[in-house]
């Protein structure tokens, strides 16, 4: 059985990859916390510049990273939160919406150590290197607020990577992790 390690953006922990981790399980993959003991890793948002340089998993999935010359943060949340509220009203799920964004604060508040060492990381020279036979994988949502269209023209060593694009918001790997789990269990 291949294990998963998830790696958590800003404001972001267990309570948003519930759905995920449940359809990880019904797939027969597992998931670890250990990053040097997975086979695949696993990075959400502002989690893609946390990814240790020294891991031995051979598949890293990057999805939603937060580059976006000439936006601003603020300017990326606020449109994110449009988006997000539109697509979670339209499938009737704005009760989840609501929740996430209480669990958003909550992980902002609870963690401060936690989003300090997210907002010093996020540099491009803290993205994983395509060596030694690792093979990793951008994947971007086509309405993600945070992860510029051309990402991949714009950064030398996102050019290196194989690039994917999925429909949904910047956080509809939590919401809809079916074509997420697809992607992970073609890599193995």
């Amino acid at each position: 059985m291949k294990s998963v390690a998830i790696i958590y953006g800003w404001s972001e922990g267990p309570w948003q990859s519930k759905r995920f981790v449940a359809e990880l399980s019904k797939s027969s993959l597992s998931v670890t916390k250990d990053l040097k003991s997975a086979d695949i890793i696993f990075a959400h948002s502002a989690g893609c510049y946390l990814v240790p340089k020294d891991v031995p998993a051979q598949t890293i999935i990057l999805v939603g990273l937060p580059y976006w010359p000439g936006r601003s943060s603020l300017s990326s949340v606020l449109k994110n939160l449009t988006v997000g509220l539109r697509q979670h009203h339209s499938e009737g799920d704005i009760k989840w919406w609501f929740s996430k964004l209480a669990h958003n604060l909550y992980y902002i508040i609870t963690r401060p150590q936690a989003n300090w060492y997210v907002l010093t990381r996020h540099k491009i020279e803290n993205l994983p290197i395509s060596n030694e036979g690792k093979k990793i994988i951008l994947v971007r949502n086509q309405e993600d607020t945070f992860c510029h269209p051309d990402v991949q023209k714009l950064v030398q060593r996102v050019s290196e990577y194989k690039f994917i694009e999925l429909p949904g918001a910047h956080d509809n790997c939590w919401v809809n992790p079916a074509k997420y789990i697809n992607l992970i269990r073609s890599t193995s």
